[in-house]
């Protein structure tokens, strides 16, 4: 099997979001998720898994109330955060890092976006897919689910759910589609997990050094969904095959993981991101 160079974290920000969300039956209780990615050093080039929330889409009104309006009855609203980073004080939903947050991000490691040779998406929730635009206009290609495109293409989902359609509206984004499982680039893999969305994926990376990595995305936004075996509490295409879906998918991550002895991280959850920061250098 072949194995990437390199692996970095990215965290571009974080958005304050209900738990119910993140677990099936979780209870109604507001908390701080990271918003961060993946960038790997290829043979084929660097590749960047999920892009964080746009600049755009963090000082939308419209997407500020839609975050608003799932969290504003929380028992827990005024709690203050406890870990790090801590979100700036005042009554944001969500924050961002610097004018843009991919490319602040990639500027904590020396890159600017057009030193990428392909980025891959999760899924298109706003949280996931805003750095797609910035990532078009330096003519990076970008994959994608067939089915994750078709779906926000529909015109069945908007800022209500959780979208935002200038993230996939950008003229000059070259779309990488992709149907299932597939290799990216060596040492990096597509692993399919629909259920959250129509066409949600998860990502492995393999190392030399350190293994196996497994990223769930939102297939499993925290440590608790593993330990516990619940699957994520949220489904955007709104049917009863998209809940069988993710509770198979999540079953999947698992078994993918037992067999590789992987790292397995949640798509949002702080306290795991901060436990596998990576050194200068990154993992190897």
């Amino acid at each position: 099997m072949s194995v990437a160079d390199r692996l970095f974290f990215l965290q571009y920000g974080a958005e304050r979001v209900s738990k119910n969300l993140s677990l099936a039956g979780g209870r109604h209780h507001l908390y701080w998720e990271p918003l961060f990615g993946a960038l790997v050093e290829t043979g084929d080039g660097w590749v960047l898994l999920d892009t964080g929330m746009s600049r755009a889409a963090h000082d939308s009104p419209e997407n500020s109330a839609a975050y608003r309006l799932g969290g504003a009855d929380a028992p827990n609203i005024d709690s203050p955060w406890h870990l790090y980073p801590a979100p700036p004080a005042g009554d944001q939903w969500n924050w961002g890092k610097g004018a843009n947050p991919l490319e602040s991000a990639l500027a904590e490691v020396g890159l600017i976006p057009a030193d990428l040779s392909l980025a891959a998406i999760t899924h298109m929730h706003v949280d996931h897919s805003g750095g797609i635009p910035t990532l078009a206009r330096a003519g990076v290609p970008i994959a994608i689910q067939a089915k994750e495109l078709e779906f926000v293409r529909s015109g069945k989902v908007g800022v209500a759910e959780g979208f935002h359609e200038p993230d996939w509206s950008e003229p000059d984004t070259r779309w990488r589609v992709l149907d299932g499982d597939e290799q990216l680039a060596p040492g990096v893999r597509v692993v399919s997990t629909p259920g959250h969305t129509p066409g949600h994926m998860s990502f492995r990376v393999d190392l030399a050094d350190t293994g196996t990595w497994l990223m769930a995305g939102d297939a499993a936004d925290l440590g608790q969904n593993f330990l516990d075996n619940v699957h994520c509490g949220s489904y955007a295409g709104g049917t009863v095959e998209d809940e069988v879906n993710a509770a198979a998918s999540l079953e999947r991550l698992l078994e993918v993981a037992k067999g590789s002895n992987a790292h397995l991280i949640p798509g949002h959850d702080q306290v795991v991101l901060n436990a596998i920061r990576q050194p200068k250098e990154g993992h190897r």
